[in-house]
């Protein structure tokens, strides 16, 4: 069985979150060749906009100001993301790692496989589905959304139609880092506040609406690293 790096960072700055990953991603690219699985989460709580979004559309500065909430830019792209009530994960490993085909889509969807059992450890039964072909109307569409979690993307890991998890990937030539918002809880009104157009509660859900209860960072970590660890077929 291969071994992977397991990574607990913690609450943090969104500066320093962003700056990880991207080191991360730099190490393997420059030859390190072990995959890591990583989790964190965000304090103060930030907006993350995507590579290419432009800051003066895609969130309220001066909103985010006033209520203390941070701004930076990923290095993947997509669309702006509220990191609230939620555990963020990130893995990154080579290109040619033989736990994931050569392609994005194909990418998507085996850590797609990982996070749809992390959500079966916690009790919660949830599916994969494309935003084409059979199950593209399984998904709640809001394509024009102005955040992650309001559009469809590959490969979604949604409950009744609405999403819980929002990922992006970013590739190099001889690595990729794919990063994403696991949702512990989810408030739609704050969202609308800083990100101009969010806070579309009616496609998207939460761990703990999921499960009508409070539910800590370490439970959904243990469920999560798990989850993976069985999918992948690794050990950490």
């Amino acid at each position: 069985m291969n071994k992977w790096k397991y990574i607990d960072s913690g609450p943090n700055f969104a500066t320093h979150n962003m700056a990880v990953d991207e080191e991360l991603l730099a190490r393997v690219q420059s030859g390190v060749n072990i995959p890591v699985l990583r989790f964190y989460s965000w304090d103060p709580p930030a907006v993350s906009l995507g590579r290419f979004q432009k800051i003066e559309t895609a969130v309220d500065v001066g909103a985010c100001k006033r209520l203390g909430i941070d701004i930076v830019r990923r290095i993947t792209g997509g669309r702006a993301v509220l990191h609230l009530h939620e555990l963020t994960y990130s893995i990154v490993a080579p290109l040619d790692d033989p736990h994931f085909p050569p392609t994005v889509l194909g990418t998507y969807k085996v850590i797609a496989g990982g996070l749809l059992a992390g959500l079966r450890n916690l009790g919660i039964e949830a599916e994969i589905v494309s935003r084409s072909g059979r199950h593209a109307g399984l998904v709640k569409d809001n394509t024009k959304g102005p955040s992650c979690f309001s559009s469809p993307s590959w490969y979604e890991i949604v409950i009744n139609g609405k999403k819980i998890v929002g990922s992006a990937q970013c590739r190099m030539p001889r690595a990729f880092l794919q990063h994403g918002s696991i949702l512990i809880g989810y408030d739609p009104e704050l969202e609308a506040l800083v990100i101009p157009g969010g806070g579309a509660s009616a496609c998207i859900t939460s761990i703990q609406k999921e499960l009508g209860r409070t539910v800590s960072h370490e439970e959904v970590k243990l469920a999560f690293r798990l989850g993976f660890q069985s999918s992948f077929g690794v050990l950490f």
